[in-house]
């Protein structure tokens, strides 16, 4: 995850107002060495200041490992009848270009969280491949996150193309050809950037 993209995602998630104080899923959480050392701005950005408020949370994977609270598979029709109206609020971060059914993952998703909670999605809108296993090549606009959804499951609350402009994320590969692997920080300071679709999401049901 990009460090703009976990601000745009903490900034949301601090101003969502519940009820009660809200359970939260992160899925495909990774572990906490990922969240917390590697990439810590999701940690700082993200968790910490939910952490900070008392929320509950749960670090969902599908792997076993230190720094996830629950092994589940969100690609399986059993995530559903296990979870159904589990969770107030659901974070889906760069996921579902890295799964085979894109639908049947965000039916998913729809059916773990309650009634009135939120869905909180990115997806890479301007990206290059990268296997995790997959890459499925899923590259939306907000828009088209939500149109996954039927007709009437949630409401559009915020939606944005983040654009990573940290120089940083620009880097030489290694390449046969000469200057192709300068092609990343070419196409930075040609204003080729990328870029990051979320939307964050109410459910009705």
């Amino acid at each position: 995850m990009f460090r703009q993209e976990a601000k745009w995602v903490g900034d949301l998630l601090k101003n969502i107002d519940t009820i009660r104080k809200p359970v939260i899923a992160n899925i495909g959480s990774s572990t906490a060495l990922f969240r917390e050392a590697l990439q810590p701005h999701i940690h700082e950005h993200i968790f910490k200041p939910l952490q900070q408020k008392g929320y509950p949370i749960y670090h969902v994977d599908v792997k076993e490992d230190n720094g996830v609270d629950m092994v589940a598979d969100i690609t399986q029709p059993t995530f559903a009848t296990q979870h159904t109206n589990a969770f107030d609020i659901v974070i889906c971060t760069n996921m579902l270009e890295h799964v085979e059914d894109i639908n049947a993952v965000v039916q998913n998703l729809y059916t773990a969280c309650r009634n009135n909670g939120y869905l909180l999605i990115t997806v890479p809108y301007k990206y290059k491949k990268h296997l995790d296993p997959i890459d499925n090549m899923f590259r939306p606009t907000p828009e088209e996150i939500t149109a996954l959804f039927k007709p009437g499951q949630v409401q559009q609350i915020a939606a944005q193309i983040i654009t990573i402009t940290e120089r940083s994320y620009y880097k030489k590969k290694r390449s046969h050809y000469p200057l192709w692997g300068y092609r990343e920080i070419a196409g930075y300071y040609l204003g080729i950037r990328f870029k990051v679709s979320g939307v964050l999401l109410q459910v009705k049901k």
